[in-house]
């Protein structure tokens, strides 16, 4: 007779939950990760929009928190707009200037990232501004290296550092490591 005994069936069922057991860990920390390197991917690509943006069309482009967030709450999504007026109020993409045109060229609302994921920067920031050249401006109209990070409750955080030139760079260290800047 062929087939398989009960005592078989239940032998390879252990193997699997054991198997299963020994994996679920890591597929934790793997989705954990994938999180937190998604949310810093997705602020480097809007990161280059504006900054690509700004060059092609020679006028300030803003990445900021999204509308009706408390000051510095990257967590909650962000917008890519292109400033052309230079009406943009503490960093809102304004709907209009004052002559009625359209201030707004472009604008990208992005989601905020899932899970339990919280952001850092240097300073509190409500948005990045590059200018006409490309180079990462202040709210002074300075030029200045700026860090910003993800972080979740485990030992790591995804840093972008963004330099005076505007490049942004992406790099994992230890919670209790800083973002270099320089």
């Amino acid at each position: 007779m062929a087939g398989f005994t009960m005592v078989e069936l239940m032998v390879v069922i252990a193997i699997v939950g054991v198997l299963v057991a020994l994996a679920a860990p890591s597929f934790t920390e793997l989705m954990r990760r994938n999180r937190l390197s998604a949310a810093a991917s997705a602020l480097q690509v809007s990161l280059s929009l504006a900054r690509s943006e700004a060059v092609k069309r020679g006028s300030d482009a803003r990445v900021t928190v999204a509308a009706n967030t408390t000051a510095g709450a990257w967590t909650n999504g962000w917008t890519v707009f292109v400033d052309a007026t230079g009406t943009a109020n503490n960093g809102i993409a304004p709907t209009a200037d004052t002559t009625g045109a359209t201030a707004v060229t472009r604008v990208e609302i992005v989601a905020a990232p899932t899970g339990p994921i919280s952001a850092g920067q240097t300073g509190t920031l409500n948005y990045f501004t590059y200018n006409g050249v490309g180079r990462l401006i202040t709210t002074t109209g300075a030029s200045a290296n700026r860090s910003f990070w993800f972080f979740d409750d485990t030992s790591e955080k995804y840093c972008l550092v963004l330099s005076v030139t505007g490049r942004v760079r992406t790099t994992r260290v230890a919670s209790n490591a800083s973002c270099d800047v320089d």
